[in-house]
């Protein structure tokens, strides 16, 4: 995906949070994110919203920018849409040469903040889906990109596994070889010859959630237990 493409489905994205969160209430717990209601969940996304803006807006070097907190329960949902309109402006008129605080490899700052922010409100939207008892479908061009960006971003954040081997098949796209290491985490391109101790299949857009720690509908073939190794890591962007 490109810049265009990113901003394009995080526009999507966002509005979906906000209908889903609007559909049940702010007190049902979230599945996908343990002791953390709707309330929680669209205050959080709200709060990052603001913290991407004002990161791009002001060109900051650090991640240590303002943000604001959550408003009372009658304004929430306003605030959450007015958060994620303004990013969504803020990322459209941003300069390709833009100079600012990213965390992950991309091919500019920009590119990393429109990627990131889709991505971030996606698993938020199925967070939010499935406190609402509404079905996750997510876009597999969504699903593959965010499959991508965990393998060659956050997975090589942690530095400690026990080591065993697990392929990733999601329909329609690219598959991987995700290597667990004692000295951390690699992913590779799969082809038809690549074998591992565990294979996760299913559409694009489960796998992604599979790989958030999310519940998915995937199927799992050989050894399960390396398979769940995946799932006691935290993913964090810091």
């Amino acid at each position: 995906m490109d810049i265009a493409e990113h901003l394009k489905y995080l526009a999507v994205e966002a509005t979906k949070l906000g209908e889903a969160a609007a559909s049940t209430t702010l007190t049902a717990a979230v599945p996908g994110c343990p002791d953390w209601t709707v309330r929680d969940l669209v205050g959080h996304v709200g709060m990052v919203h603001r913290w991407a803006t004002n990161i791009v807006t002001n060109g900051l070097e650090s991640p240590d920018g303002e943000t604001a907190d959550a408003p009372p329960d009658p304004e929430l949902l306003d605030w959450y849409a007015e958060g994620h309109r303004v990013l969504l402006e803020t990322l459209t008129s941003a300069p390709p040469d833009l100079s600012c605080f990213a965390f992950l490899p991309a091919p500019s700052p920009l590119a990393f903040w429109a990627r990131r922010q889709l991505h971030e409100t996606t698993i938020h939207r199925a967070d939010a889906a499935t406190a609402a008892g509404i079905p996750v479908v997510i876009d597999d061009a969504i699903g593959l990109d965010g499959i991508e960006e965990m393998l060659l971003g956050f997975a090589k954040r942690r530095r400690e596994f026990v080591p065993g081997s697990v392929r990733l098949d999601p329909a329609g796209g690219p598959g991987w070889l995700l290597r667990l290491t004692a000295e951390g985490a690699a992913a590779t391109p799969a082809d038809d010859t690549t074998s591992a101790d565990a294979t996760v299949s299913g559409d694009a857009g489960q796998v992604y959630l599979w790989l958030w720690n999310r519940p998915a509908d995937v199927t799992i073939t050989g050894d399960q237990t390396v398979a769940d190794r995946w799932h006691k890591v935290k993913v964090r962007w810091g």
